[in-house]
Parts: C-alpha cells; structure tokens; sequence
C-alpha cells in the first residue's frame, strides 16, 4: 500500500534540488553575458545532461509576453533521469516546483521560500 508523507518547513536547506546554490544567483556565460537560453549542464556526480534554461542569468524556464506576463509554465531545469525543476526570476516557484523520482517526491514553493515536501513511499506491514 502507498501513502503520501508529507512535512512543512521552510528551510531551504531541507530541498532536493540540485541547483540550490543558483538561487536569486545570476549566471554569466563565458562570453561575460547573463546566461539566456537553454544549455545543457552536468551537475556534479550525475551520468547525464541537465537542460537549464535562463532569462537574464537567473534561472527561469518560463514563456512571457512583452509586458512580462507569463504565457506558459515551463521546468528551468530538467534532468537526464526524469525530475523537473520549476523556477521564476531566479527562484523555485510553484505547487510543485520540484518534482523528482517520477512524480513520487515533490517540493512546494513561493517567493523563493519551501513551503512543503511529500513523498510517496511503500508502506509494508510489519509480520
């Protein structure tokens, strides 16, 4: 039988991600320029490629309209093993932002802060 776990917190720290050292943080290609775009990036200690996306340097999948306004929700960061990371300006933002393990682990966000993390796991009865 499964069920969801799931714990409040707003510590930061306590995230999965694996870009959290790039939050509010703007990246600059080596051409000296913020980042904007897709690239595709190895995190250290994994097999595949990540496909981040930037907007300013800041970390930001999304799709806007001249005025800002946002047009289509899309991951800042997908990695090669299946997880997705929705971030806004810079920050995970969104219920949820992260999602990881094929949807069995996710991460709520607002204004850059954690709000909750659930978790499905397998319970088995004890014999």
């Amino acid at each position: 039988m499964n069920t969801i776990k799931s714990i409040r917190t707003n510590n930061n720290e306590d995230s999965c991600s694996r870009a959290r050292q790039f939050i509010g943080v703007p990246v600059i290609g080596k051409d000296g320029k913020l980042l904007n775009g897709e690239i595709k990036y190895r995190f250290e200690n994994e097999e595949e490629d990540t496909i981040c996306r930037f907007r300013d340097g800041l970390l930001d999948g999304n799709i806007y309209d001249e005025s800002g306004n946002l047009l289509e929700k899309r991951p800042a960061l997908e990695y090669g093993f299946g997880g997705t990371e929705y971030w806004r300006n810079g920050v995970p933002d969104g219920f949820p932002a992260i999602v990881q393990n094929f949807g069995y682990y996710e991460e709520d966000w607002q204004n850059g802060k954690i709000q909750e993390i659930r978790n499905e796991v397998e319970v088995e009865p004890v014999e």
